[in-house]
C-alpha cells in the first residue's frame, strides 16, 4: 500500500507539473509583443507550388509546398475556400514550408481559384501568387488576372477645347481598357492594337473641366477583375530667361502597391485558440480541490489525481464551446492581382466591391 500511494503522489506530481508547465507557456503565447523583433530586411518568397490533383471535389486535399526565407509565418488564402491555411516551416529544411487543405462541402474551390500565400516576418509581409491551377492540365488562374504594366498620356501643355488627347497603356492581353480622365464625363475607351498594347484618343470639349494637373485613373477588365492605375502629369512653365525655352516638368504617379478591390468577405465560426490550455488547469485546480474533500486517509490523493482529471476533462469541454467564435476573414485583390486576406474578430462592415487600402495588417477604404 505504501508503495501504490507513494506512486500515486508521484503521478499526481507529474500530472500537476505538467499543467503548471503549460499554463505560463500559454500566456506567453498568448501576450502581445511576447517575441522580440529586430529590424531586417524583408521577408522573401522564392518557390510556390502544389501538388496537382485530377479534380476538385469536397473531401480533395490540396497540399503546397513553399521555399523563402527561414523562421517566418506564412498562410495562404484559397479563392473559395471557408478558412486560411497556415504553413509550418519543415524543421530538417529552414526556409521550406509545407501545408494542405481538404475542400469541404460548403467550399466554392474550383480550377480557376487563386491561391495567394502571404508571409509575416519581423512585422514586414510579402505575397506571392501560384502560377499553376490546383488541377492537372488547367489553365493557371494568374494569367487572368488583369495587370497593367503602364499608363501614358500625350496632351498639350495647356489642354483647351478642340485639343487631342491621345492614350497609351501596357498590360495583360485580351482585356477591356478605358481611361478616366479627371474633368471629362465619361470614361475613354481604348483599342487593343497589338497584344498587351491598348490607344485610344480623346477630343477636349467645351463642356469638359480638364485642371492643369492632368489627372487619369486607367481600368483594365479581364475576365471579370479589373485593374487600376494612377496618372498625373503636372506642367509648370518657368519664364524664358537669356533665350532658354520654355521648362516643362512631368511626374508620373507611382502606383499603389497596397490599393485593391475588396473581392469577398466571409464570416467563419472558429475555436478560439488559447483557451484549451488554460481550461484544462482551471479545471483541474478545481477538481483537485473537489478531490481534497471528497477524499480521506489513504484514498486521499486517489480522489485528488481523479478530481484534478476530471475537472480538466470538463474544463477542456466548457472551454471548447465557450471558445467558438465568428471571425471575418476580408479579401483584397490588390492592384498586382495578388490576394490579401485581412481578419477580423467584428464585423468591419466591409462588402465586395469595395475600393480600399491595406496597411499594417488593417483596412482603409479609400
Amino acid at each position: 500500500m505504501k508503495t501504490f500511494k507513494s506512486q500515486l503522489t508521484v503521478a499526481s506530481i507529474t500530472v500537476i507539473a505538467a499543467l503548471a508547465f503549460s499554463l505560463p507557456q500559454a500566456f506567453a503565447q498568448a501576450l502581445p509583443g511576447s517575441s522580440q523583433t529586430a529590424t531586417a530586411a524583408a521577408p522573401q518568397i522564392r518557390d510556390f507550388s502544389v501538388v496537382q490533383i485530377q479534380r476538385v471535389d469536397p473531401g480533395s486535399e490540396l497540399e503546397f509546398t513553399l521555399s523563402g526565407s527561414a523562421g517566418a509565418a506564412v498562410v495562404l488564402q484559397i479563392v473559395g475556400s471557408s478558412r486560411t491555411v497556415r504553413m509550418s516551416e519543415v524543421e530538417s529544411r529552414p526556409g521550406t514550408y509545407e501545408g494542405s487543405y481538404t475542400v469541404g462541402s460548403s467550399d466554392r474551390v474550383t480550377a480557376k481559384s487563386l491561391v495567394t500565400a502571404r508571409m509575416t516576418k519581423d512585422r514586414q509581409t510579402v505575397s506571392a501568387t501560384l502560377n499553376q491551377s490546383v488541377v492537372v492540365g488547367a489553365r493557371s488562374p494568374a494569367e487572368d488576372v488583369a495587370r497593367i504594366a503602364g499608363l501614358d498620356i500625350t496632351a498639350p501643355d495647356r489642354v483647351r477645347p478642340g485639343d487631342e488627347l491621345k492614350l497609351a497603356m501596357t498590360g495583360s492581353a485580351g482585356g477591356k481598357a478605358t481611361v478616366a480622365v479627371k474633368g471629362i464625363a465619361q470614361r475613354i475607351a481604348l483599342t487593343e492594337v497589338d497584344r498587351g498594347v491598348y490607344e485610344g484618343s480623346y477630343t477636349v470639349r467645351r463642356s469638359d473641366r480638364i485642371a492643369e494637373v492632368l489627372s487619369a485613373t486607367g481600368f483594365l477588365t479581364l475576365d471579370g477583375r479589373e485593374s487600376t492605375r494612377p496618372f498625373e502629369r503636372e506642367i509648370t512653365t518657368a519664364t524664358k530667361r537669356g533665350g532658354r525655352d520654355l521648362e516643362d516638368r512631368t511626374r508620373a504617379v507611382q502606383p499603389c502597391v497596397t490599393c485593391g478591390v475588396i473581392q469577398e468577405v466571409n464570416a467563419v465560426e472558429v475555436k478560439g485558440e488559447g483557451n484549451n490550455v488554460i481550461g484544462t488547469v482551471a479545471g483541474g485546480v478545481v477538481g483537485g480541490v473537489l478531490g481534497r474533500q471528497v477524499g480521506g486517509g489513504t484514498g486521499k490523493d486517489l480522489a485528488t489525481i481523479a478530481g484534478a482529471l476530471g475537472g480538466a476533462y470538463a474544463g477542456n469541454r466548457v472551454q471548447n464551446k465557450m471558445g467558438k467564435k465568428m471571425q471575418y476573414n476580408v479579401v483584397v485583390r490588390l492592384e498586382d492581382g495578388s490576394l490579401e486576406t485581412v481578419t477580423y474578430a467584428a464585423d468591419p462592415a466591409l462588402k465586395a466591391g469595395d475600393r480600399v487600402k491595406v496597411e499594417n495588417g488593417a483596412i482603409a477604404r479609400l
